[in-house]
């Protein structure tokens, strides 16, 4: 569902994607104690600010992502 958004926040977020099937990967899941389909929120300096576990519907994640962003 995220993929499908990314075009829609271009210029406004920064999507990255951690392949936990990769040691990178796993490390980064690991420090910042998530499993699979979790969203990391983070401010440009790198401050996490909020996390979302499991897949959602696209309206929610729009509501999120402006809320979090505050982007209305």
């Amino acid at each position: 569902m995220v993929n499908s958004l990314q075009p829609e926040y271009e210029g406004k977020i920064r999507f990255l994607t951690a392949n936990l099937n990769t040691s990178e990967g796993k490390w980064f899941a690991e420090y910042h104690n998530v499993g699979r389909v979790t969203l990391l929120f983070f401010m440009p300096d790198g401050t996490k600010i909020s996390s979302l576990s499991g897949e959602q519907e696209p309206d929610y994640l729009r509501r999120v992502f402006n809320r979090v962003f505050e982007l209305e």
